[in-house]
């Protein structure tokens, strides 16, 4: 006998309206899980360092700015910035201003730039394009990021975000006490670490992601910014994790309006029906899944607001068959053990 077992579940994203405060000389206390540093070497023409330049760093979608100064050595580390594009610009007495656009600081990442400024003819900027390298020699783990093009540009059953981590090398799904659950570079799934903006997203007794794999549990793909996958030599901050490391980075909102609208659809007609020897199943595979996201700002430069929905409405095939488990019709030896077991408390 088939039985189908219908969840509805409501989940909103981290958390239901999340507001982002960008404070423009303070740094939030949190890791290098959730924020990156830039770091870099400031210059004259002839390889000297340049002591007390001053570098303003401009993150372009939300204007948040940080400004530094250099070292007798001229070099500058900023550490605890918000994920984003930058600009970075640096101007000292007596030289040509100097200026990067487009840096990209993603989850985790230390970005380095030399800048090298010109004796002052006239006040003219030199603007330079930034370009991602291929190769950091300054990572030494191996790490496998899934950006929002991936996220949001790839065909994905369900619309969990954890499927799209079998797209990195070492990562594999196998059977697990409670369902499948990822295996990273062949450990088992109780020794992974997922992380969602910085926060546990475990299920350590059976080693999932928060949910387990019984209900459907996740929230809506569209709100997710950047998946990062470390399969081994993780950085100490990481901790917790002799396995694998998942973090994921969800968006959160800028200067301007941005949203989405998914549908994500199965149907029982679509599905073939199950046999086996004379007996004939008609499949009850059928799922809804409906939400959106919407961000942009309350203040701008200052407060913004991000919101995510996703909405399920799933019929899953169960089998349950009393028979089988009581060994008599109706289940009626089971039915006895329950009335009459522990003075009929059960």
């Amino acid at each position: 006998m088939l039985h189908s077992r219908r969840w509805r579940s409501v989940y909103l994203l981290c958390p239901l309206l999340s507001l982002s405060l960008a404070l423009p000389s303070t740094a939030v206390g949190q890791g290098q899980a959730t924020t990156g540093i830039i770091r870099g070497t400031v210059s004259d023409v002839q390889g000297a360092p340049l002591a007390e330049a001053t570098v303003l760093l401009l993150e372009t979608r939300t204007n948040f700015q940080r400004t530094i100064a250099t070292t007798t050595a001229g070099v500058f580390i900023v550490p605890l910035l918000p994920l984003g594009t930058y600009d970075v610009t640096v101007r000292a007495a007596g030289y040509q201003e100097a200026r990067q656009t487009g840096i990209q600081l993603r989850v985790g990442e230390i970005v380095d730039l030399r800048l090298v400024l010109g004796q002052a003819v006239a006040l003219e900027a030199i603007e330079i394009v930034a370009t991602v390298p291929a190769v950091d020699p300054t990572r030494t783990e191996a790490a496998t990021r899934l950006p929002d093009q991936a996220v949001s540009g790839l065909p994905n059953n369900g619309r969990d975000f954890l499927n799209l981590t079998t797209l990195t090398p070492n990562v594999n799904i196998v059977q697990g006490p409670d369902g499948d659950v990822l295996s990273i570079a062949g450990q088992r799934g109780i020794h992974n670490n997922v992380a969602v903006d910085g926060a546990d997203f475990n299920n350590p007794f059976f080693g999932e992601q928060r949910g387990g794999q019984r209900p459907p549990f996740t929230f809506n793909l569209d709100a997710v910014d950047e998946i990062v996958v470390i399969a081994n030599g993780a950085n100490a901050e990481f901790g917790r994790s002799s396995g694998g490391f998942v973090n994921v980075i969800t968006k959160s909102g800028t200067n301007e309006f941005h949203g989405s609208v998914h549908y994500f659809g199965k149907y029982d007609a679509l599905s073939a029906q199950a046999s086996h020897l004379s007996l004939t199943r008609d499949p009850e595979f059928q799922q809804h899944q409906v939400g959106f996201t919407l961000g942009g700002p309350i203040v701008r430069d200052k407060a913004f607001f991000f919101v995510a929905l996703d909405i399920q409405d799933l019929a899953d095939t169960r089998q349950k068959n009393p028979d089988r488990i009581s060994g008599a019709p109706n289940g009626a030896a089971l039915k006895a053990f329950i009335d009459t077991a522990f003075g009929g408390a059960l």
